[in-house]
């Protein structure tokens, strides 16, 4: 299953804030103009992250707030939306779903499994949180605990399912949803990013996976327990 984030770029963003500034437009050398510098290094950031925060790249953000209409032009001419979502301060670019459209983004992997199902839960603790509330935090147990109703065939080694649990949770912290707490590697903080990069049909399409993986999880149930019914040693 695809995460069904369709910002689709590994590269992360080392931008210092000061390095953005804010001036007028400068010449392209071809009788036009260009983007001013603050304006062109938010695009280059868009581009070479899933998204941006005002966080994590403050820089970035305010430029893109400043120059929003530019930014979205250029974008465009390169067949990319982009979204701005203020109050929980997040911005990202998607393909353009035009059937013409080239395809700019590159596919991610898909996500496996365990983190398909953990990025569900995310998205779902948010449900009830607007972007006013203090952040929501996991811990690693939290994720043990839902994680563990969805084992699989043969997935009774308690090792092997802790490996399961590490993969999730490190699938998830590359897409850059989650963070580790420095002080203590057992507590996770879910980025409010999560809410507008996936909307309200992707939840919905995710829930109908969340409750094919629990059906697929109590079939196996019913199976072990018939096994043992009958194998009682």
């Amino acid at each position: 299953m695809s995460h069904g984030i369709d910002v689709l770029d590994d590269s992360t963003s080392d931008d210092d804030p000061d390095e953005y500034g804010f001036e007028g437009d400068e010449p392209d050398g071809l009788g036009g103009s260009r983007l001013p510098t603050a304006a062109r290094r938010a695009l280059a950031t868009l581009l070479n992250n899933r998204f941006i925060t005002r966080g994590r790249d403050r820089g970035a953000w305010e430029a893109v707030l400043a120059y929003e209409n530019e930014i979205r032009e250029r974008l465009a001419d390169m067949y990319l939306l982009l979204t701005v979502d203020r109050d929980y301060e997040v911005a990202f670019k998607r393909q353009d779903p035009a059937e013409d459209a080239p395809k700019m983004l590159r596919r991610d992997k898909p996500l496996h499994r365990d983190a398909s199902l953990l990025l569900i839960h995310l998205r779902k603790e948010h449900t009830y949180t607007d972007a006013t509330d203090d952040p929501v935090v996991i811990t690693r147990v939290q994720v043990a605990e839902f994680l563990r109703p969805f084992r699989e065939d043969g997935d009774g080694d308690e090792a092997r399912f802790e490996r399961r649990v590490d993969s999730a949770i490190r699938a998830v912290t590359d897409l850059k949803l989650l963070t580790a707490d420095p002080d203590a590697d057992y507590l996770f903080t879910v980025s409010p990013a999560i809410v507008p990069l996936i909307g309200s049909d992707e939840v919905m399409r995710m829930e109908r996976y969340f409750i094919e993986a629990a059906r697929a999880a109590g079939a196996t149930d019913e199976r072990d327990n018939a096994e043992t019914a009958e194998d009682p040693a």
